[in-house]
């Protein structure tokens, strides 16, 4: 039996612009937001693989992450894209997140500290990230 040979077109790509990265990423998130999780989540796993210096796929990972519960993989993706963006707020508050569900207090601590203080620094300027934040705070505050 004769197998169809590959077209080199065929081959998954090694490389993307910038530009196609960030419009990949872009579908990946019109899925996110409609609820096509496994769509969402094939792009963004492979961003991770062919842009690995993407922070934005992994926020995306770590948001799908956290839909699964799989909380290590939201500290894990968090933390990739903090690697790669040391001041990002939205990284922070998922590894916080993450880090009450897991109670660790620590980790939880040490991070909302730092958003908090980014917060009063006027570095924040989203209601929703400021919100979360305080939701957060209060979770930390209450907890057992």
């Amino acid at each position: 039996m004769d197998l169809p040979s590959r077209k080199p077109s065929d081959l998954p790509r090694r490389s993307y612009s910038r530009e196609e990265v960030v419009d990949i990423y872009e579908l990946g998130k019109l899925w996110l937001e409609s609820g096509q999780h496994k769509r969402a989540e094939d792009v963004m796993s492979g961003l991770n693989e062919v842009a690995p210096d993407f922070a934005p796929a992994w926020l995306g990972t770590a948001f799908l992450r956290g839909t699964q519960l799989d909380y290590e993989g939201v500290v894990a993706a968090a933390t990739a894209a903090l690697r790669l963006e040391p001041d990002c707020v939205e990284a922070m508050l998922f590894v916080v997140i993450a880090a009450l569900a897991l109670k660790d207090s620590s980790m939880a601590g040490t991070y909302l500290g730092e958003v908090g203080d980014r917060i009063e620094q006027g570095q924040v300027s989203s209601p929703n990230v400021t919100r979360l934040y305080k939701m957060q705070l209060a979770r930390y505050q209450n907890r057992e």
